[in-house]
């Protein structure tokens, strides 16, 4: 690999978004040298990212391709029972759209709409979303757009479960949609989407979409894996370059050859919501006082870095935590599910990754086996049994914009337990998520501090 010491460009960050603007930045113009730094590795033709069906296994610690999630340790908190809560983080070019469970989401219309900034209203941004999208999927609307790099589909099997799914909540009153991801949908139940090409089987992630599709046709994208960044490098309040280090871990930091490269006309931070508030404080931008304390050179004082942290939240499979990432509910026996692979069967699993060789389109693996799902918002008779406090911020936050759902939920067509807990038998996962936690917290500034600082470690702060 050739030593770059100066681009045009530098975007700090290899998830989906930090994908996208690399690669268009670098597409839209030959001359234009971008470098893309992501501290993951490479995720291009890795087996355990573009087979959809063993996602689970990049969640798991301890796993296959456990080196692609990094788990956070929050704060033990007194509204948790003394629990920490866990958060893990993608650590792989792609980011989440490399790891994650593939589900196709969308804001709704009056989340952009919320930000009361010229050109970011929804209707704005249709025309960006129809772009991405190479929509595989039977639906009624015209927010979706089919010629673009990102494929989204139902795959190529739906399980009967799902169907009774769909039943078991229309009987309750929630209604079937062919398209609850429309930006104003927010009670319905439907066949979930996914990001998934139907026609090939492979996971469509970020990176595979607009990174390598570059790279095989212009010589100016730089990829740059496994590297970290230190920190931004200030001349006066300009950004001109960045210091990176070899992604190690924390230990030795003295001992790791810094390197720096320079950007003639911009830095983009990218890292993610954990990530990016660390290498602005690493890099002097954040609180002043916290700075100080911590030996960093104050170049902005801007307090607000890290802060108002907030985060869906579910149940997940941990050595501290309960038996399963969701509810688990038992199946007929004669149900189609993934429970034999998951569980570990062997003559299973070398039958679905045989049937994967031969046609990965039609394989069980070509599907993230959630089939089904539902966003809610509660009926009159249920909001006199929430409580003022959640009425509250009903009247103040859903209560006049109806596309807002307060909960998603989903099932999955296995149990993601730990199945030596469970007797004999098939079953199914239903997680369920809350759309707009009223919750917040910060991150931490002390993790990964290399040449910065006198310590090394510490954690998130999230309580």
């Amino acid at each position: 690999m050739v030593q770059v010491k100066e681009v045009d460009v530098i975007v700090c960050g290899g998830g989906p978004a930090g994908c996208i603007v690399a690669g268009r930045l670098a597409y839209a113009d030959p001359n234009l040298q971008v470098m893309l730094i992501e501290a993951g590795a490479n995720n291009r033709d890795d087996p355990w990212v573009y087979r959809p069906g063993i996602y689970v296994r990049n969640m798991q610690q301890n796993g296959i391709n456990d080196k692609a999630t990094f788990y956070v340790d929050t704060m033990e908190s007194s509204h948790m029972h003394g629990r920490k809560a866990i958060v893990p983080c993608a650590n792989i070019l792609g980011g989440g759209s490399s790891i994650n469970f593939q589900m196709y989401t969308r804001a709704s219309a009056s989340n952009w709409d919320d930000f009361k900034a010229e050109g970011w209203k929804a209707k704005d941004l249709v025309p960006l979303m129809k772009r991405l999208e190479n929509y595989q999927k039977p639906c009624n609307n015209d927010t979706h757009g089919y010629n673009g790099p990102i494929a989204i589909s139902n795959g190529r099997q739906i399980t009967t479960l799902a169907q009774d799914f769909l039943r078991a909540l229309e009987a309750v009153g929630v209604s079937f949609s062919d398209d609850i991801q429309d930006l104003d949908t927010a009670h319905g139940v439907e066949i979930w989407a996914k990001y998934i090409n139907r026609q090939t089987g492979h996971r469509s992630d970020a990176a595979t979409a607009y990174v390598y599709s570059v790279m095989d046709v212009q010589s100016n994208l730089h990829l740059r894996t496994n590297i970290k960044v230190s920190h931004v490098i200030f001349e006066g309040n300009k950004a001109v370059g960045v210091a990176y280090v070899p992604a190690k871990g924390c230990t030795n930091l003295g001992k790791i050859k810094e390197t720096i490269v320079r950007a003639r006309k911009m830095v983009i931070i990218s890292s993610g919501t954990l990530g990016t508030p660390q290498i602005l404080e690493r890099s002097g931008v954040g609180s002043a006082q916290l700075l100080k304390s911590l030996n960093i050179k104050v170049v902005s004082d801007l307090p607000g870095v890290g802060e108002q942290y907030q985060d869906h939240y579910t149940t997940l499979t941990h050595k501290h935590a309960p038996i399963s990432i969701g509810l688990v509910y038992r199946v007929s026996n004669d149900s189609v599910t993934t429970n034999d692979f998951l569980r570990g069967d062997k003559a299973t699993q070398d039958k679905l990754f045989k049937q994967w060789e031969v046609s990965p389109e039609k394989a069980l693996l070509s599907s993230n086996h959630i089939d089904a799902g539902f966003k809610i918002r509660p009926t009159e008779e249920e909001l006199k049994e929430m409580g003022p406090e959640f009425n509250k911020l009903w009247d103040s936050y859903f209560k006049d914009k109806p596309d807002k759902p307060v909960m998603f939920s989903s099932i999955v067509s296995g149990a993601y337990a730990d199945h030596t807990l469970l007797p004999p038998g098939k079953y199914i996962t239903m997680f369920q998520y809350l759309e707009y936690p009223a919750s917040c917290g910060k991150t931490g500034s002390t993790w990964y501090v290399p040449f910065r600082a006198t310590h090394g470690c510490g954690s998130h702060e999230t309580p």
